[in-house]
């Protein structure tokens, strides 16, 4: 039996001397693990593919219990992508692939989901001013499929979020786990902006950096599989 479905490429591990192992992210499937043979045979590699954030139109064969699918087909769905020919969206890209890959495991269809995600790469791909923000809108949104939107805003009356419970407070909490008023009004900002607008978002590379830091710890209490985004640091020194 084969799958055909539209995905997207989140990372990708060489296996054996020519075959790589892809993790995608698919629209009736939900997140998928396919073996992808031949990757680096002569012609076009099949490896660049699977470069993160690539849309993709996949064909493959499922896995039997919790393996690995297999591969058959595979082309793009964006035949004139800048992710990968951009420093900057690239390093973006490998964030947020890095991201959803440690953080979405379900491997059943949720097409709002896969809706969002879509429509976000779609925005990268497109967009010429606010770059550098992208990443920051991303973690301020996509947290809301994952069970863990925060409640309420950032206001005089409330200028910190408490992440542990999710929730913007009048007073510091009583433990380490929250946001001081500059990244409680920055995240309700974030919140509020489209993809399309993160050029509005005015910005230094300290701010950025500090801001991504304190989200990555507000992922990692609510979910521990978001623990060690390595990608982070290449974004720093590219964006430095």
């Amino acid at each position: 039996m084969l799958n055909k479905t539209r995905s997207i490429a989140l990372h990708s591990v060489r296996y054996g001397e020519s075959s790589i192992i892809a993790y995608l992210y698919t629209l009736e499937h939900g997140r998928v693990s396919l073996m992808v043979n031949r990757a680096f045979g002569k012609g076009k590699s099949k490896s660049v593919y699977f470069q993160p954030l690539n849309l993709l139109d996949v064909v493959f064969y499922p896995s039997k219990g919790h393996g690995l699918g297999r591969l058959k087909e595979v082309s793009s769905s964006s035949l004139h992508s800048t992710l990968q020919f951009d420093n900057i969206k690239r390093a973006v890209a490998l964030f947020i692939g890095e991201v959803i890959y440690r953080t979405l495991k379900e491997e059943e269809s949720n097409p709002p989901l896969f809706g969002f995600l879509e429509n976000a790469v779609k925005i990268l791909d497109l967009l010429e001013d606010g770059v550098p923000n992208f990443h920051l809108v991303f973690l301020s949104q996509y947290c809301k499929y994952l069970g863990f939107h925060p409640n309420g805003e950032y206001s005089i009356e409330t200028p910190y979020f408490d992440f542990k419970n999710g929730s913007f407070v009048t007073h510091e909490p009583n433990h380490p786990m929250w946001f001081g008023a500059e990244n409680a009004q920055l995240l309700t900002k974030l919140l509020k902006t489209s993809f399309s607008s993160c050029g509005e978002i005015k910005l230094n590379h300290s701010q950025r950096n500090a801001f991504v830091e304190q989200m990555l710890h507000y992922y990692t209490y609510h979910m521990d599989s978001a623990h060690g985004v390595r990608s982070h640091a290449i974004l720093a020194q590219v964006f430095q």
